[in-house]
């Protein structure tokens, strides 16, 4: 049986990951929903327009 002091310190890790992902999916969708970001104006898009 693993011991209580290895899953906290997983548990830890795992939690400080995904709310750091989750922190930065929030600030790219409001991001969007803003106007800051737009696919239209992607370089990539520009490019292939060429």
């Amino acid at each position: 049986m693993a011991d209580r002091t290895g899953l906290k310190v997983v548990g830890f890790f795992f939690a400080t990951v995904t709310l750091a992902v989750t922190l930065a999916t929030c600030m790219v969708v409001k991001g969007y929903a803003d106007g800051v970001y737009s696919l239209e104006n992607a370089p990539a898009a520009q490019i292939a327009i060429r």
